[in-house]
């Protein structure tokens, strides 16, 4: 499932592939992303793809777990 760091940059893929025209972008604070979607995308084997971009919307697809790590280190530094 995609997310990106900001609304412009889903904005950006949404309005220009075709295939993802039909989606909406919705916003959802950090702290609900964190607490209910990170868990529940790890729950149902959903991997997490982060700030797709480009003509095809590329980038990487990680597990919830790998992201929920990640963003535990980066509050430490």
């Amino acid at each position: 499932m995609p997310f990106w760091s900001a609304k412009s940059r889903a904005e950006r893929i949404t309005t220009s592939l075709d295939a993802d025209k039909e989606f909406s972008v919705v916003s959802i604070a950090l702290g609900e992303w964190r607490s209910r979607w990170l868990p529940g995308l790890d729950a149902d084997g959903i991997l997490v793809g982060l700030n797709w971009s480009g003509t095809h919307a590329t980038a990487y697809d990680v597990a919830p777990t790998e992201v929920m790590v990640s963003l535990s280190t980066r509050e430490l530094r």
